[in-house]
């Protein structure tokens, strides 16, 4: 067995790709125990399930099984005329097109099944570890707090920026937050202290790829000893070229507004993905032709992005070699 620590890129309904990158590492010759997780909007609903103890054949019949229409959830009315109203004026009266509430309740039960409700069932009693005491969970997910324009880390900041005990507060809230994908899902009311909050006693928090889509640092050592083992990241892209995404001059306003939201999601985190050093332990998952939002995928697809998944988490072991990551030589490795 060899040990890991995980990074799950956020991608909406292409989760199934995620779980097959899972099952490569942990199905390999010498498999991998993933240790922590972390991940941001679908990354952080599959993290959320492995840190419970789901296993990666469980993972695949959940994420392979759901029907992701179900997440379309009590539309106001021009959700439902989407299409004949207009795509503008929906967007700007309301929040989002759908409420969520599926999404968590959904999130709550699978949790609650493994035994984890809040944080404290995910605490990590890892004395190695360069983190301090209080920030020893098996799980982080990213959460972009539109309230007050910044990035959390759940559970890390609840107590510092939130003003609350993470150890009482619901992981299923904070995952929902992170999955909340602008414009499709309503932001998520996060409880926090009336003091940092102007006495409202809460948070908007939505999708975290806003602002940190693959925090693959997270885990990383900052005591300047040497890592005990690899942070494996799995990005839902294949590698970025300068010719990427070819832009259409004839762009309507919403396709505008959905390529400003891509650019912003992709440019934090690829000044990291552009180092060596990243892009050497990350698994690139091409998952062209899906779109994040596409609620109606097919059984067919979903297994296809599975798929895609596992055969560039095999063919990322097959060049993978920790002690020339370790020594520096990287380029082998890519």
């Amino acid at each position: 067995m060899a040990d890991a620590d995980l990074v799950l890129e956020g991608g909406g309904v292409k989760g199934a790709a995620l779980v097959g990158a899972i099952t490569a590492l942990t199905s390999a010759a010498e498999p991998y125990t993933l240790h922590r997780v972390a991940g941001t909007s679908a990354g952080a609903i599959v993290a959320s399930m492995l840190a419970a103890g789901y296993s990666a054949g469980e993972l695949r019949t959940i994420m392979t099984e759901l029907d992701f229409s179900q997440f379309e959830d009590n539309p106001g009315i021009f959700a439902r005329h989407f299409r004949e109203i207009g795509e503008g004026l929906g967007l700007i009266l309301h929040e989002g097109l759908f409420e969520g509430r599926f999404l968590h309740d959904w999130i709550e039960r699978i949790l609650a099944a493994r035994g984890v409700r809040t944080w404290g069932d995910l605490r990590d009693d890892d004395p190695g570890s360069s983190l301090p005491p209080e920030q020893r969970y098996k799980l982080v997910v990213i959460v972009s707090d539109v309230s007050r324009g910044r990035m959390l880390r759940l559970p890390w900041d609840y107590r510092d920026l939130l003003g609350v005990d993470p150890d009482t507060q619901p992981v299923a809230d904070a995952v929902r937050s992170s999955a909340g994908i602008p414009f499709f899902f309503r932001p998520f009311r996060l409880a926090c202290s009336p003091g940092v909050s102007h006495g409202k006693g809460e948070i908007l928090g939505t999708d975290g790829g806003m602002l940190s889509n693959f925090p693959v640092s997270i885990f990383d050592r900052t005591d300047g000893k040497p890592p005990r083992w690899p942070t494996f990241g799995v990005k839902l892209s294949a590698r970025l070229s300068l010719a990427h995404t070819p832009w259409d001059e004839n762009a309507d306003s919403i396709q505008l507004a959905k390529s400003l939201l891509a650019t912003m999601q992709r440019a934090h985190d690829q000044v990291f993905v552009d180092q060596p050093s990243v892009a050497s332990r990350t698994i690139f998952v091409d998952t062209t032709g899906y779109n994040a939002t596409d609620f109606h995928l097919t059984q067919a697809d979903k297994e296809k992005l599975f798929d895609h998944g596992q055969a560039a988490g095999k063919k990322f072991l097959g060049k993978w070699n920790w002690v020339k990551w370790q020594q520096g030589d990287y380029t082998t490795l890519r």
